[in-house]
């Protein structure tokens, strides 16, 4: 149609044209070398409010300082764990004796925390310590031999007769030897004047660093995860979503340095750090660990218990590293930082 002036209109592209090459001519890519940003999955939700009821279980507990509130929870952890683990077990049809390994978990935990409030069996192992480590080496020798004679009586002994030793026993060590590492963290810095453990502050900065490890893994790789990391044990897990997650985890255990450095020992940042990567790692190792077992049972998730996390199992799978080997650290660490 044309205009008043007898013209016609001109029609305005409001598309931009592409940006071609100026060797081919064609058109270039400009936006393909950018990671793409996926939206997070609908788990993320119910993850996430696990995730805040337990770390408010955690605060209350500090805030409290209530040593029989650190005793319960470590405790019903384990325990739960355990038997989660005695259950994967059964689901994958390997033979195992439940009973016996929530027994001696039972008395691995009532000995440690009896011990370790005794005088001189917290103590780090250069102040002469460590006493504690044997009588715990006693009480799995016994329960070795409590599950052979166990075995004793089975009618036709066979390989079912050693994998149900062998994984009884695995899941006491693995579950409730490891972690109760957390206690002995509890326990290892001297009473304030009041007389209050002050330990608690050790655990918290090797589970924020670890657990937050965790969670950075997950937002990264679900947002922007491509390459796989062991996609033979965990399919889901990638390398981008595990160096997020290191660095997420070195983030805050400079932040609760910072925030909580009266209550920690006199630690250099450099030193911070260094820690902070250790257990970040050692957490992915960890959780990698727990995946391998479900794996080899074809289970997904350990139990039910947490939405998006799955039982306590899944929620501990890495601490179950990560606590040992900062204990042991420390062995050589706090030493120094009294120098």
């Amino acid at each position: 149609m044309a205009g008043a002036n007898g013209k016609q209109p001109i029609a305005l592209d409001c598309h931009p044209a592409p940006i071609l090459d100026v060797c081919s001519n064609a058109p270039l890519a400009v936006y393909s070398t950018l990671p793409e940003m996926r939206p997070l999955p609908s788990s993320f939700l119910p993850r996430l409010t696990s995730t805040v009821v337990l770390w408010l279980t955690i605060i209350v507990s500090y805030v409290m300082r209530s040593e029989g509130a650190f005793v319960l929870l470590i405790s019903i952890l384990a325990l739960i764990s355990l038997w989660e683990y005695y259950a994967l077990l059964k689901a994958g049809d390997i033979p195992h004796h439940r009973g016996l390994g929530m027994v001696a978990a039972l008395l691995l935990i009532g000995a440690d925390f009896w011990l370790l409030r005794c005088p001189g069996m917290a103590l780090p192992l250069s102040g002469g310590g460590g006493g504690i480590f044997g009588v715990e080496a006693s009480l799995l020798a016994l329960f070795m031999m409590a599950l052979f004679l166990r075995e004793f009586g089975r009618n036709h002994p066979a390989r079912p007769s050693a994998e149900a030793i062998a994984f009884t026993l695995f899941g006491v060590v693995y579950i409730a030897w490891l972690f109760l590492f957390m206690a002995k963290l509890l326990y290892l810095m001297p009473r304030d004047a009041e007389g209050h453990t002050t330990g608690q502050y050790l655990v918290l900065f090797v589970i924020a660093v670890t657990k937050f490890t965790d969670v950075g893994a997950f937002l990264s790789g679900s947002l922007m995860g491509r390459t796989p990391f062991f996609p033979n044990i965990s399919p889901k897990k990638t390398w981008e979503g595990i160096i997020g997650g290191v660095a997420l985890g070195i983030l805050v255990g400079i932040g609760v340095f910072h925030f909580l450095g009266a209550h920690l020992p006199s630690f250099s940042i450099v030193l911070v750090c260094g820690l902070s990567l250790i257990l970040a790692i050692a957490g992915v190792a960890g959780d990698l660990a727990e995946s391998l077992l479900k794996r080899s049972v074809h289970s997904k998730d350990s139990g039910h218990a947490l939405p998006g996390i799955g039982g306590g199992l899944d929620l501990i799978d890495s601490l179950l590293f990560t606590l040992p080997i900062f204990y042991f650290l420390l062995q050589f660490l706090l030493p120094l930082s009294k120098a």
